[in-house]
């Protein structure tokens, strides 16, 4: 269990929201879920596979997202161009791609490189609900 106690700006911004997370690694997967549960969030997941990632992201009220770019041998960027359409808003968590990549193709996305702290995932989510 996570020892992460979050700020309570973005606790309040993060209580109540449901918050989709795609992550393959299931020891990073179990620490994110942990932190959003900290907070009030609603868990949307965790998804592991693209195929019902799109599924979750085309079917499912969401307020928020964290997509790891890799997930498995596919990328998460078609759910990040779903979830851009429908307003979602979301950041990337990841160590394979570049800051530069991710602003390019998804100009309001922020990245949080792995590995992080959860201070900081959470704290980049939140500001993106802000």
């Amino acid at each position: 269990m996570s020892h992460f106690r979050p700020e309570r700006a973005s606790r309040a911004l993060l209580m109540g929201k449901r918050v989709l997370l795609a992550e393959d690694e299931p020891m990073v997967s179990l620490e994110i879920e942990d932190v959003l549960l900290e907070t009030g969030a609603e868990l949307i997941g965790p998804f592991a596979d693209l195929g019902a990632l799109m599924e979750a992201a085309e079917r499912v009220r969401i307020d928020a997202a964290i997509l790891d770019v890799r997930l498995g041998r596919a990328d998460s960027f078609p759910a990040a161009d779903l979830l851009a359409r429908r307003g979602v808003p979301f950041v990337f968590h990841s160590g394979h791609v570049s800051r530069e990549t991710i602003a390019r193709a998804y100009p309001e996305a922020r990245l949080v490189q792995k590995p992080c702290t959860p201070e900081m995932l959470l704290d980049t989510l939140a500001a993106r609900l802000a």
